[in-house]
């Protein structure tokens, strides 16, 4: 299991390296809030194939995006793999294994579209992080005029993630070097879980050192970047997501759409 934050290398060019980091900050909740309000399908499938697109045509590292889903995936999964089983009235399917299940329809409803929101808002975010270096990420957040202290705290932590991640790795290692057997998924990812406990609290005082060091070195928690104006084309793209999302709620009938293309394929 490797841990990476989700921000291209800095020598790593793409496409998007022209747009603002901010407009590439705001994007994912402007795509996201809509869906996480409206319980639509329909909206969400849709996004997503804009920004799967979108992925397409700018030539974002899809694998590399997907791979880093999958370490939520079954946390998702969790949430959501119960809930048929006990909200709704309405029987969807029920089976006996010795002991009785129920599946309701409204509870199957439920658990596909928290699924979908949750695995679509996290795609959403890490395409466009995706196409971020830390800087530019940083940047954008001093853009937005969050306060410096949060700012400051914040990229500690994004520094120590990798840290901690390399550190329980080779823990793992040499456990397995002792003989220590780690198979399953399930079991990684609990081992994972405890060693990043203890290494947490082991790397707070680092932190705490870390910080220290930085004010007696004339650190005042500001943090300045270069300069750089939103273009008009910048804003442009901004209105365009913006339009095309208050065209998907208020003017397109997906729904419509969506069955007219089921029935082309399935007549």
């Amino acid at each position: 299991m490797k841990t990476i934050l989700p921000f291209r290398h800095e020598e790593a060019k793409n496409s998007l390296n022209k747009i603002h980091p901010l407009i590439r900050l705001i994007l994912p909740f402007i795509l996201v809030i809509p869906f996480l309000v409206i319980k639509d399908f329909y909206l969400i499938f849709t996004i997503f194939l804009v920004i799967l697109t979108f992925d397409l045509l700018f030539r974002l590292n899809i694998i590399e995006i997907v791979s880093r889903l999958k370490v939520v995936i079954p946390f998702i999964f969790l949430m959501t793999v119960f809930i048929p089983l006990y909200v709704g009235g309405t029987v969807f399917y029920n089976f006996n294994i010795g002991i009785s299940i129920t599946i309701y329809k409204e509870g199957l409803y439920l658990a596909s579209l928290i699924f979908l929101r949750a695995f679509c808002s996290l795609f959403v975010f890490m395409s466009f992080f995706s196409s971020l270096t830390y800087s530019e990420f940083i940047e954008a957040l001093t853009k937005l005029r969050i306060p410096s202290f949060f700012v400051g705290s914040l990229i500690i932590m994004l520094h120590y993630i990798p840290i901690l991640a390399g550190s329980n790795k080779k823990i793992l290692e040499a456990q397995e070097m002792r003989g220590k057997k780690i198979t399953s998924y399930w079991q990684k990812l609990k081992t994972h879980a405890y060693i990043m406990g203890k290494s947490i609290i082991m790397n707070m005082e680092r932190s705490e050192k870390l910080y220290e060091s930085l004010k007696m070195r004339g650190f005042s928690g500001k943090i300045t970047f270069a300069p750089k104006k939103l273009k008009a084309t910048d804003v442009g793209l901004l209105v365009l997501f913006v339009f095309m999302i208050i065209s998907f709620i208020f003017i397109i009938n997906l729904e419509s759409i969506y069955q007219g293309v089921f029935t082309l394929i399935m007549p």
